[in-house]
């Protein structure tokens, strides 16, 4: 036999090969359409492999899995309709450097837990670099390692350095599982010749977080170099396992060895994302406070909140298909082969608010709200006051919801362990402030905080939610900014031209936001400026003493402004008409009983628009006292009209000081006295006097005092009687015990 060793050999190959066949056509090993016939139409196993000389691993013909699955699916060959290049493979940011941009449309096929590895171009080194370990850091970044002094591993130099976030640098001595941080290392490896690594020459590894090494056997032992490859989550063989079905609705049943074509040659069964969640386990979540958006059962239920029992109603389930029960899957959001977006986020919609609010359908698209207009909406500058979220330069997502939300969580600066609330990409003011400090959004909000008096962010601890619905009526006041403005559904505010007689409507800046009604039940959304208001200075507890000592207290302003129509009860109007309480005849052209004002009317920017200025409208500070537009003393002090600019925004003072048209005593306590109007009037409303009458405590001793005026109806001459001890100016005492007065009318 020794003579016919050769002959031996021979046929031991050939029996190898005639088993590989034979077991080609067996069920396990069967090759499923449209493998099976892709070359050579009576061989098929011979069409990927060969038995002698084999370049690739497994008998391979090419060598390299992708390289062999690219060897037909490549614009020329026999799979030219589904075609991958290697510069298709994603490429995502953030973390990027700034020489490199977002890109790709593919999920890659070199990549894992230690990242991927990029030869710089310009690169002579006939050595390789591989990249190790598992990157463990909370921020995506780049390495960027650069040979120092020539030399083959060993003996060349390198050091290296990293993209912020999570930034970094070191040096070294080439070599084996050479450790960077954060759980990468590094091995340089020899090439045909010397020296192998050339001073200069530099390699890049793209690391990204939240990866594993799959669990599933049949994923875990297709692994190359420790990277996913096509056959990693494809079995080229076989059409069995299930694909995610809405990707491909007429894919057909699995009916045994042979059939199935179209069903995307899936490794296990992925109709629920399976293959994804593997290696992407920790965003495998079913709450966004775990860093991740939602996906599973809990995903449904959170559909359910907007569309019902069943979520049989989602508007287009081919914008965002979900999994077999109806939740919100990996494969709904993206596409790992062929994304229509090109940015390496292999979103499944170009325009990544189509995708959001096919669920998110709160949000105002048909105005469209400020933040999400796609011409003048919201561009990420970068992050100023605590984030690190890098700047979206790319003008072509311009009001996208991922300007201010990132799906899968950004880690907060302050406790990187953790990640942001609700997805954001900072915190909640400074979310805000990173536009609205006047650049690029001008005018400032930001500087209204700084003043003396402003909305105290923050109020008490926690933040905005969706879930605050018992915040509406909470014993606690709650203030962000989220609070008072709806981010998804705000517009830039029109302001209503003079006095109306509706109320203003919380619209524009405040459409879209809770409230309380004159009832003081829950609105949602508010109907009108003073319901937002309500929620914490009606209700709630918690609020600070009234910064007047009154005769009647009251510090719930949905009471003082309720109205009643009894002549007793006097208010501004704000919520309802004072017609019927007594004439004003102190009121300027275009102002009457049935004018409405509004909160914000006195309560602004002192230097806003509506006060003449170039700053932003609204109660968020002011250089006076109690957030007022416009100055009102309420002290002693020697009298000008100015004082009381805010008085007589609305009352005439010609008229207030005439004695044959008002209260004759206005002049002499005001202009000759210089006491305040605040001494007798409460700029809310008094629930049992007339013409706000509710006396500064501090000031007057009203034991049993009143200031009472007969209904002119009632006796047709209106005049009044004063009960009341009061503190002039100088320290000199008035008894008022009783005095009458004829105001005249």
């Amino acid at each position: 036999m020794e003579g016919h060793e050769p002959m031996k050999r021979l046929i031991t190959v050939s029996a190898l090969w005639a088993g590989l066949l034979a077991i080609a056509t067996a069920s396990v090993w069967a090759v499923d359409p449209p493998h099976e016939f892709m070359v050579l139409p009576d061989d098929p196993c011979a069409s990927c492999h060969t038995p002698h000389e084999s370049p690739g691993g497994s008998l391979t013909s090419v060598l390299g899995n992708a390289n062999l699955c690219i060897s037909c699916h490549n614009p020329g060959g026999p799979a030219a309709a589904l075609p991958f290049a290697t510069g298709d493979q994603a490429i995502p940011g953030p973390g990027l450097p700034p020489s490199v941009s977002p890109s790709g449309n593919s999920h890659r096929w070199d990549s894992g837990p230690s990242g991927w590895v990029e030869v710089v171009a310009g690169n002579s080194s006939p050595g390789t670099v591989t990249s190790g370990g598992a990157f463990t850091g909370r921020f995506a970044k780049t390495y960027t390692l650069t040979i120092d002094s020539s030399g083959d591993a060993g003996v060349a130099t390198f050091s290296w350095s990293a993209t912020t976030p999570g930034g970094g640098s070191g040096s070294g001595t080439t070599g084996t599982d050479v450790a960077l941080d954060e759980g990468i290392t590094v091995t340089f490896t020899d090439g045909g010749s010397s020296p192998s690594f050339v001073a200069g020459d530099q390699w890049r590894i793209y690391v990204r977080t939240d990866l594993n090494d799959p669990t599933e056997p049949q994923m875990l032992v297709r692994l190359e170099d420790g990277k996913v490859m096509c056959s990693t989550c494809h079995d080229q063989h076989s059409q069995r396992d299930e694909p995610f079905t809405p990707y491909n609705t007429t894919a057909p049943p699995y009916s045994g060895p042979g059939t199935g074509a179209g069903r995307m040659f899936q490794r296990v069964d992925n109709d629920a994302a399976q293959i994804c969640v593997d290696c992407h386990s920790p965003r495998d979540v079913d709450t966004s406070a775990d860093g991740s958006h939602p996906v599973g059962p809990n995903s449904a239920l959170a559909c359910e909140t907007c569309h019902g029992p069943g979520v049989t109603n989602i508007p287009d389930i081919s914008i965002t298909p979900t999994g077999p029960v109806m939740e919100v899957v990996c494969l709904s959001c993206h596409q790992p082969h062929y994304a229509p977006t090109s940015d390496g986020s292999l979103g499944r919609q170009v325009n990544t608010n189509t995708m959001c609010t096919n669920c998110h359908i709160l949000a105002d698209t048909a105005t469209p709200a400020s933040h999400i207009d796609g011409t003048t909406g919201v561009l990420w500058p970068g992050g100023q006051y605590g984030s690190n979220f890098p700047a979206i330069t790319d003008s072509g997502k311009t009001g996208f919801c991922t300007n201010c939300h990132w799906p899968h969580g950004w880690p907060d600066d302050e406790t990187p362990a953790q990640d942001y609330t609700l997805l954001l990409v900072d915190e909640e003011e400074n979310l805000c402030f990173t536009c609205h400090d006047g650049t690029p959004v001008a005018p400032s909000i930001m500087a209204e905080f700084s003043k003396s008096s402003n909305h105290p962010l923050g109020l008490t601890d926690g933040t905005h939610t969706p879930s605050e619905a018992t915040l509406v009526n909470s014993p606690d006041r709650h203030v962000e900014c989220a609070d008072c403005h709806n981010s998804h559904q705000a517009t830039p505010r029109v302001d209503l031209p003079g006095p109306t007689t509706s109320p203003r409507p919380a619209s524009g800046p405040l459409a879209g936001v809770r409230g309380i009604d004159l009832s003081g039940a829950a609105v949602d959304p508010a109907a009108f400026e003073y319901e937002l208001c309500f929620r914490c200075h009606g209700d709630s507890t918690g609020k600070p003493a009234a910064p007047t000592p009154r005769q009647f207290p009251e510090t719930n302003v949905r009471l003082e402004f309720s109205g009643g129509g009894d002549f007793r009860k006097s208010f501004h109007s704000v919520a309802v008409d004072n017609t019927g309480s007594h004439p004003v005849p102190s009121l300027r052209t275009g102002w009457s009983t049935s004018s409405k004002t509004a909160c914000t009317t006195c309560h602004n920017n002192d230097s806003g628009v509506a006060n003449g200025g170039s700053g932003p409208n609204g109660p968020h500070g002011s250089i006076r006292p109690n957030l007022l537009e416009k100055r009102y003393e309420t002290g002693v002090g020697n009298y000008s009209q100015s004082r009381y600019d805010l008085c007589f925004e609305c009352h005439d003072p010609n008229v207030i000081f005439d004695k044959d048209r008002s209260f004759e005593d206005h002049e002499r306590h005001v202009v000759d006295k210089d006491m305040s109007c605040n001494y007798c009037h409460d700029p809310h409303g008094a629930s049992s006097q007339r013409f706000l009458i509710n006396f500064d405590t501090s000031v007057s001793f009203p034991t049993g005092g009143r200031l009472e005026f007969e209904a002119p109806e009632d006796s047709g001459d209106g005049r009044g009687r004063c009960w009341v001890d009061c503190h002039l100016p100088g320290g000199a005492d008035k008894d008022h015990s009783p005095k009458d007065y004829d105001p005249n009318y």
